[in-house]
C-alpha cells in the first residue's frame, strides 16, 4: 500500500487538493434566499407555451416558423419510421441495425466482447485522468474568476459555467491523448477514431438511434411521471438557461457548435473510447456498457433524464462494440444533442 501511495503520490496530492477545496466550499456556503423559478424548472404552462400560441406561430410568415414546421413534419416521419422498425423487430425478429463485419471477430488475437479484450490502458488510468480533469477544472475556474474581475467582464454564472465546461473538454481530450499516445505509445485509432467504413458507420448509428426512439421516449415519460408523483422539482439546467436568456448571435452560435458537435466528440472519446474499453476488459461487454452508461448519465446531473441518458449511453456502447469505431456513436450523440438544441430554439421562439 505504501509503495502504491509512493508511486501515485502526484495523484494523491491532486485528490487532497480537490477534497480540501470542496471542504472549504462547504464551510463558506451561504444560505440563499428563494429566487424566481428558473426557466428549466418550468413546465409548458408556466413558460406560456399553449396550443393556441404554437398554432399562431406556425401560421405566421416568419422564416423560423416555416423552418420549425417542416422540422416537425420530418420528426413525425422519423418517428413513424421508428415504429415500423420496432414492428419489424417484434414480428420478424432482430433487425440488422449494424451490418456484420464492421468489427472483426478478433482483435490482437483476443475475441472481442470477452474479458481480457480491449485497449492497453487500465481502470486505474480512468481515475488518474478524472483527477487531472477535475483539478484542471478548479484551476480554470480560478483563472476565469481572475480574468472576469480584472477586465470587468459581464458574464452570467451560467455562461461562465459553459465556458468552463468548454475548456475542461479541451483538457479532457488532451489528457486522454496523453495516456494513449504518450504513456502507452498507441495511436488514436486505439480509441476508435477510425475513418474506415465512415459513411456506413454513420448510417448504422442513425438507424440504431431511430430504432431506439420509442424506447427513449417511453423511458422519459415514465421518469417524468414518477418524479411528478414524488413532487420533485428539477434543478436549473445551466445550458438551457443560457440558450433561453442569451441574445447575442455569436454566443448562441458558439453554444450550438459546442453542445451539438464538440461536446459529443469529446464525451464519446472519453466514455466509449477510453472508459468503456478499459472496463470491458474486466467485466465483459454488458456490464461495461451499463456501467459506462450510468456514469455518463450521472455526470449530466439531470435526474429527469437519468434513465433515458443511461439508455442512450448503452446504445452508444453497443454501436462502438459492433462497429469497432467511434464514428457511429459520435454521429448518434451529435444527432441527439442537435435535436435537443433545436427544441430549445423552438421554445425560445415561442416565448421570446
Amino acid at each position: 500500500m505504501l509503495e502504491f501511495i509512493r508511486r501515485e503520490k502526484i495523484y494523491f496530492l491532486i485528490l487532497f487538493f480537490i477534497l480540501a477545496v470542496n471542504l472549504m466550499q462547504v464551510k463558506t456556503v451561504k444560505k440563499e434566499t428563494p429566487s424566481e423559478k428558473s426557466l428549466s424548472s418550468m413546465n409548458f404552462e408556466e413558460l406560456g407555451v399553449t396550443e393556441e400560441k404554437v398554432k399562431d406561430f406556425f401560421e405566421s410568415d416568419k422564416f423560423s416558423a416555416k423552418f420549425f414546421k417542416y422540422l416537425v413534419y420530418f420528426g413525425f416521419f422519423i418517428f413513424a419510421l421508428s415504429l415500423v422498425l420496432n414492428l419489424v423487430f417484434i414480428f420478424r425478429g432482430k433487425p440488422r441495425l449494424c451490418r456484420p463485419g464492421l468489427n472483426p471477430a478478433y482483435r490482437d488475437g483476443v475475441e472481442i466482447g470477452r474479458k481480457g479484450a480491449g485497449a492497453p490502458w487500465e481502470i486505474l488510468d480512468i481515475f488518474r485522468a478524472v483527477l487531472i480533469i477535475i483539478f484542471a477544472g478548479y484551476v480554470l475556474a480560478i483563472i476565469e474568476a481572475y480574468v472576469v474581475k480584472s477586465f470587468h467582464l459581464e458574464l452570467t454564472m451560467n455562461l461562465r459555467m459553459i465556458i468552463n465546461t468548454f475548456f475542461i473538454d479541451i483538457v479532457a481530450a488532451m489528457v486522454i491523448l496523453y495516456f494513449v499516445m504518450v504513456k502507452y505509445k498507441k495511436n488514436i485509432q486505439e480509441l476508435g477514431l477510425k475513418t474506415s467504413s465512415f459513411l456506413r458507420n454513420i448510417l448504422s448509428g442513425i438507424t440504431a438511434y431511430i430504432f431506439m426512439l420509442p424506447v427513449l421516449l417511453v423511458i422519459l415519460i415514465f421518469s417524468i411521471w414518477i418524479l411528478n408523483a414524488l413532487g420533485y422539482t428539477p434543478p436549473p439546467q445551466p445550458v438551457f438557461e443560457v440558450f433561453m436568456e442569451e441574445k447575442k448571435s455569436l454566443v448562441l452560435l458558439f453554444l450550438t457548435v459546442f453542445v451539438s458537435v464538440l461536446g459529443p466528440i469529446v464525451e464519446e472519446v472519453f466514455f466509449r473510447g477510453f472508459m468503456y474499453s478499459a472496463v470491458r476488459k474486466h467485466t465483459g461487454v454488458l456490464a461495461a456498457a451499463f456501467l459506462s452508461g450510468a456514469i455518463f448519465s450521472m455526470l449530466h446531473t439531470n435526474i429527469v433524464g437519468f434513465l433515458p441518458i443511461m439508455a442512450l449511453g448503452v446504445l452508444l456502447a453497443y454501436l462502438y462494440e459492433t462497429t469497432g469505431s467511434l464514428v457511429a456513436s459520435i454521429s448518434v450523440h451529435i444527432l441527439h444533442n442537435s435535436i435537443i438544441v433545436a427544441f430549445v430554439f423552438f421554445l425560445k421562439e415561442l416565448i421570446g
